[in-house]
């Protein structure tokens, strides 16, 4: 975990969304699944910083350039729609439990990865790993219209196959993300029974929720990484527990910032 001023070279904007990039002299690696916290240098209104799933990481040996999406949807994210390039940025960061492939990095399986908006932006530097280390993977991606399909045209360059749904319609299948997830199991039942697939999934907790019920009904091994609203990022104020069922089934609540924010699903208690 570094604390690091990063300046920003370069901070897009499309629909109510932001593609932020940031540069540090700092060298470090992320895991897939990892976020950052981040907030303009010197900002008091909010206070806090805000967690960002890190969306792509490249590191020259000089320099080390970090990609944020995001959704504006309140102070925080307005401050950071507003930074230009030059600006600087308080990055606490590498932060939380990376994504575990080893599941399904042996005995030919295949990851199937399911995103919900702004999701995608945590399941990316996931794809990226798993084609390197050859795992045969394929996305479900949806969003309310075709504005909300983050990070398609990324995932499309990877070469993976991607199932598209959009709650309007525009793009896609017309409906939730889900229920192409939950044809596409039907459909290949008889290697659903073997054990091929393993889920990892990012988004709205009702999107995850449906999803980890989707595999569960199916008997498929799957990860989420949930979205908690976060304070300080790395466990001091225990302000982002989430419930996580133990071996005696008595209910723990572990700090999604430490030790998440990726979770088995069959283990997490989904709140009604």
């Amino acid at each position: 975990m570094f604390d690091v001023v990063a300046t920003v070279s370069e901070n897009r904007h499309f629909g109510g969304y932001g593609h932020l990039t940031v540069t540090t002299d700092r060298i470090f690696e992320s895991g897939s699944g990892q976020f950052a916290m981040l907030k303009p240098r010197g900002a008091f209104d909010p206070l806090l910083r805000r967690a960002m799933a890190i969306y792509r990481h490249v590191s020259d040996g000089k320099s080390t350039s970090v990609e944020f999406i995001y959704q504006v949807f309140g102070r925080g994210t307005e401050n950071l729609r507003r930074l230009n390039p030059g600006d600087s940025v308080e990055c606490l960061l590498p932060l939380g439990k990376p994504f575990d492939i080893s599941p399904v990095a042996v005995g030919g399986r295949e990851a199937l990865l399911v995103a919900g908006g702004v999701g995608s932006a945590a399941l990316f530097l996931l794809a990226q790993q798993l084609r390197r280390e050859g795992v045969p993977t394929r996305l479900f991606l949806g969003g309310r219209s075709t504005v909300d399909l983050i990070g398609l045209d990324d995932f499309v360059a990877l070469g993976i196959p991607v199932h598209i749904a959009t709650n309007d319609g525009t793009r896609g299948f017309a409906g939730f993300v889900t229920q192409p997830l939950e044809k596409f199991l039907a459909d290949n039942a008889d290697d659903v029974k073997e054990g091929k697939y393993v889920a990892f999934t990012c988004g709205p907790t009702p999107m995850m929720k449906a999803v980890a019920h989707i595999c569960e009904k199916a008997n498929v091994l799957a990860y989420a990484s949930l979205e908690e609203r976060m304070a300080c990022g790395f466990g001091v104020c225990v302000g982002c527990v989430a419930g996580v069922r133990c071996d005696d089934g008595e209910t723990d609540f572990q700090r999604v910032c430490v030790e998440g924010p990726v979770f088995r699903c069959d283990q997490l208690v989904w709140i009604e």
